[in-house]
């Protein structure tokens, strides 16, 4: 399902552009054809007219950060020319290095962007004074207080107005770095993670579902190791309270949830500690932070060289080992030296606390080595928490065996809990938007059909029908379609020559239009996890007044109606709800579920037969991971969670603050949210009660993880398909009626798989109807024949 190579690296190719737009901007604000008419602009409103605006000043400092020239007329010195282009080198490089990385980030860029302008200046300013002092000897510089003041102010203006040209540069790109419950890593960068330079597709190097239940144990696991995944579901699931849940087949929403939150308070904990060792250095010597990042920066990359092997994985050598930790040696002790260097600088005592400078740079060297072993520690006992959680509790021999996680005694959170677990059980969903079939994906097909209600013709047909073709409704359809798909689902056997096949006598050698034979027995054996269920579909913002889905115990709308309100609702298919006949069939272990969607209708003499087909693909190969978990952690596994865990500490470090403020709001969030949607319940005449997060959707890979997924489903989806049509021509056939047009069209559908009778169609890649568009998701392969390119969604 990813782009083409040369498509998906568009992001990429636009990041680019907009960088290099970034530096030539710079560069021509630092060349002499500015920087002259600045300084005499500057000059003229300071010097001659005596203007004293603050700001007027700060501007003037800060347009005067880059700087360069070819000639050293205006410097005085050679060596003072070369000072100055070295320092506005080092700010453009500054710029391209950190830049790029701050714009793949994941959303706010803002605050990243204008701390990357201002962290650039200071350093490009304290180079140039660097180096001023050390070889420029005939220029005399102002006194050194006064001078570091004017850096840094200088700095921070021109780094605020660069940050936001940044931002506004990079507004609108997609970002790279970042993992999407529903989508991936851009297709270059994600390849060169997962499969090397020379793959063409990256590999799936994780086992695939084959037991039932093993869905519901990947989101488990989910939640976990995808911090992003257990927010969403606490977030918008289980603090909704409002929304209706959306279906998500073959998972245990209850499950999932519980253990999103034992994967929250798991990480409340550690973040806790974190906040501690963030907080020690802020105290201390707050710049000393930067030294922080880039210590567990050039620590996380001192991996040695990367591996060679593509068909598998195996965890790094002693060598690489010792390697980070002799890195991690040598950073600290530049870290004693640069506070031994940083305490030389006169500078006041504000500008000393910052930098750090007091007491030889001592106290600030040993709180942010500090701070750094103890966030590692923190992270590595995180991780090996984490680690024998899975082992002990997530594999596929302990699930069944372990008790779910216990709930937090909060009492709105045990009523949601009980309303996720009738939403689970129930039939209706009131879906919020244009779609209804939230929580199945999007339709991989749809046809229509219409089919005129005339007697049979012919005077076999007149004598044993004197009074004519007797009538029905929809309700005795769709239990006669339904008693067919159940029967085929419980036959365990089928054989052909003349006996029974699903409840079919067979007298010749096709059912349906199909050859009969060991082939067809066994596709019907494949729909031994068949799933038949009756779904009444309503919009969100329809059934506020509607008394058939208000609850008295909460604001959520009902998940289940009684049989006799959905037959109701099947005789009279108006307005915005609607009923389906839902068919689920659950394969590899839940992983791959194909659903079809039936709506039957009758308008005067006309049968109605709207179908819909849907699969929900695998949940994300990382989710798999527990599959991957054998036995205690062995020593070779143990190095590598302990390598693993230097880049994932200056992540989950410099997150700390903002994850422990969000966490301890929680309580205070969803109080607040429930008291808005109250007051937007009681004066809004649409209010919108629909759901609008799907947990199984949520966790959808982008690629198949296996071939044959793809060829389960689409057999499993054509034989639902096939059995329906059967099952009317049957009912239509026994009543009298003229199936003659039936015929034509299910042929038509069953052999080319498309029927077309106004409006618009989708059938896999095609299109058909006026102003029609088609795509087409193109499941990932793997190997040496995969293609470079291809169609692409």
């Amino acid at each position: 399902m990813f782009l083409p190579h040369r498509r998906a690296s568009g992001p990429l190719s636009a990041l680019r552009g907009r960088l290099t737009l970034l530096v030539l901007l710079v560069v021509l604000a630092g060349s002499p054809w500015v920087q002259r008419p600045l300084r005499e602009y500057f000059e003229r409103k300071l010097y001659i007219e005596g203007s004293d605006s603050r700001l007027l000043r700060w501007l003037s400092e800060g347009a005067f950060v880059p700087r360069w020239d070819v000639s050293a007329d205006r410097y005085g010195s050679t060596s003072a020319l070369v000072v100055n282009d070295l320092a506005t080198l080092a700010l453009i490089l500054g710029l391209v290095l950190l830049a790029s990385r701050t714009a793949a980030r994941r959303r706010p860029r803002w605050i990243r962007c204008l701390a990357v302008g201002v962290l650039v200046s200071a350093l490009s300013n304290l180079l140039w004074w660097g180096l001023h002092d050390a070889f420029v000897s005939n220029v005399r510089l102002a006194p050194a207080d006064l001078l570091l003041e004017s850096l840094l102010r200088s700095a921070l203006v021109f780094g605020l107005a660069v940050g936001a040209l940044l931002a506004l540069l990079t507004a609108g790109l997609p970002h790279t770095a970042t993992k999407n419950p529903v989508g991936a890593l851009a297709a270059p960068l994600r390849r060169w993670r997962e499969g090397g330079l020379g793959m063409t597709t990256a590999p799936v190097h994780m086992p695939v579902g084959s037991t039932p239940g093993d869905v519901t144990r990947y989101l488990c696991a989910a939640a976990y190791v995808d911090e992003a995944f257990a927010d969403r579901v606490l977030e918008d699931v289980l603090a909704d309270e409002a929304g209706a849940v959306a279906p998500s087949p073959d998972v245990d929403l209850v499950t999932v949830v519980r253990h999103c939150l034992t994967a929250q308070e798991m990480r409340q904990r550690r973040d806790r500690r974190l906040l501690g060792a963030f907080t020690l250095v802020a105290v201390f010597a707050p710049l000393w932070l930067l030294f922080v990042g880039v210590f567990l920066s050039s620590t996380g990359r001192a991996g040695g060289r990367p591996s060679l092997a593509t068909r598998g994985r195996h965890q790094p050598g002693r060598r690489v080992l010792v390697g980070t930790a002799v890195t991690a040696g040598i950073a600290v002790l530049l870290a004693f030296l640069f506070g031994l260097a940083v305490s030389a600088l006169p500078a006041p005592a504000f500008v000393s606390w910052l930098l750090g400078a007091y007491l030889a740079g001592v106290p600030a060297a040993l709180v942010s080595v500090a701070a750094v072993a103890l966030a590692y520690l923190t992270v590595v006992g995180h991780e090996l928490a984490v680690d024998r959680l899975l082992r002990t509790t997530l594999t596929r021999e302990a699930f069944a065996r372990r008790p779910r996680p216990t709930v937090p005694p909060r009492r709105w959170m045990a009523g949601r809990l009980a309303a996720i677990r009738e939403a689970q059980e129930g039939n209706v969903t009131v879906y919020s938007g244009y779609t209804p079939f939230l929580g199945y994906a999007s339709p991989a097909s749809r046809w229509s059909l219409a089919v005129p209600l005339l007697p049979a013709d012919g005077p076999v047909a007149e004598a044993s029908r004197p009074a004519g073709p007797r009538t029905f409704t929809v309700t005795e359809l769709v239990e006669h379609v339904r008693a067919r798909l159940r029967a085929t689902a419980t036959a365990a056997d089928a054989t052909v020559d003349g006996v029974t096949v699903d409840g079919v006598t067979v007298d010749g050698m096709a059912v349906d239009g199909v050859a009969v034979d060991g082939v067809a027995a066994d596709r019907a054996r494949d729909l031994g996890s068949l799933v038949v269920e009756d779904r009444v579909f309503a919009s969100g913002t329809a059934v506020g007044d509607d008394d058939r889905f208000v609850k008295a115990t909460s604001i959520a709308p009902v998940a289940r109606l009684s049989a006799e309100e959905v037959a109701r609702i099947m005789r009279h298919p108006t307005g915005a709800v609607r009923h389906c006949l839902a068919v689920h069939v659950p394969l590899w272990g839940g992983d791959v579920v194909p659903s079809v969607f039936l709506h039957f209708s009758t308008e005067g003499r006309t049968l109605h037969l709207h179908c819909s087909n849907h699969v929900l693909g695998p949940v994300r190969a990382d989710y798999h991971v527990v599959d991957r978990l054998r036995g205690p952690l062995s020593p070779d596994a143990r190095r590598g969670l302990l390598l693993d865990a230097v880049p994932r500490t200056g992540r989950a470090f410099f997150a700390a603050p903002f994850r422990t403020l969000r966490q301890a709001r929680f309580e205070e969030r969803h109080s607040r949210r429930m008291l808005d949607e109250l007051k937007a319940l009681e004066q809004d005449p649409v209010y919108d009660f629909g759901a609008r997060l799907s947990v199984r959707e949520l966790a959808v890979s982008p690629d198949y993880h296996n071939y044959f997924q793809v060829v389960d489903a689409a057999r499993i989806t054509s034989l639902v398909e096939r059995h329906t049509l059967a099952a009317i021509r049957e009912f239509l056939d026994a009543r009298g009626y003229d199936i003659t047009d039936f015929r034509a069209q299910q042929q038509t559908i069953l052999n080319q798989g498309l029927i077309q009778q106004g409006g618009m169609s989708i059938i896999g890649n095609q299109a058909i109807g006026t102003g029609a568009t088609a795509t087409q998701n193109v499941p990932q392969q793997s190997g040496a024949t995969a293609p470079v390119g291809g169609p692409g969604k």
